[in-house]
């Protein structure tokens, strides 16, 4: 999978978080498939037991036990610990989604119009459209608004 261009999100406004926003793209793309085929392509970016998201997010989290051990303090210890069961949990998410993809794969073609997402997009492509939020009166063109000269002002009534 190449690397995208940085994205912005709300949440990342300056499009730092470049890892995140690649795992982002790859759930735009798994969203996109067509068939369960493309599908199980998609998942093989994280679920391979080598090269995988999983197992690299794994061997991320324990490189992070190493340097957090690595302070020779107790919070490091502590935070080590965290990190390590980090990794194992990945390993057990690892372990209950191997084959999976091949699974997926053997989903065979989708249901006519079962994609959610293809629904919606018919939905916003034959919508009517709304009118936009109104503009100010000042930014239509047209005569410029009459000037009020003071001799022509509304005068207050007289009582009688």
């Amino acid at each position: 999978m190449p690397l995208n261009p940085p994205t912005r999100t709300p949440t990342d406004p300056e499009g730092k978080h470049t890892y995140g926003h690649q795992i982002l793209h790859l759930t735009d793309r798994l969203n996109g498939t067509e068939t369960y085929a493309q599908a199980a392509e998609e998942t093989e970016h994280v679920l391979n037991e080598h090269d995988g998201v999983l197992a690299r997010l794994g061997q991320f989290f324990e490189a992070a036990a190493e340097q957090a051990k690595s302070s020779e303090t107790d919070e490091g210890f502590e935070l080590a610990y965290r990190f390590e069961d980090a990794f194992s949990t990945l390993l057990e998410l690892s372990d209950e989604l191997h084959g999976a993809s091949d699974q997926m794969r053997t989903l065979g073609p989708p249901p006519v119009e079962a994609r959610w997402q293809a629904q919606v997009a018919r939905y916003y492509a034959t919508a009517p459209q709304r009118p936009g939020p109104a503009t100010p009166t000042s930014a239509v063109p047209g005569p410029p608004a009459a000037q009020v000269r003071p001799e022509h002002a509304p005068q207050p009534r007289q009582h009688r």
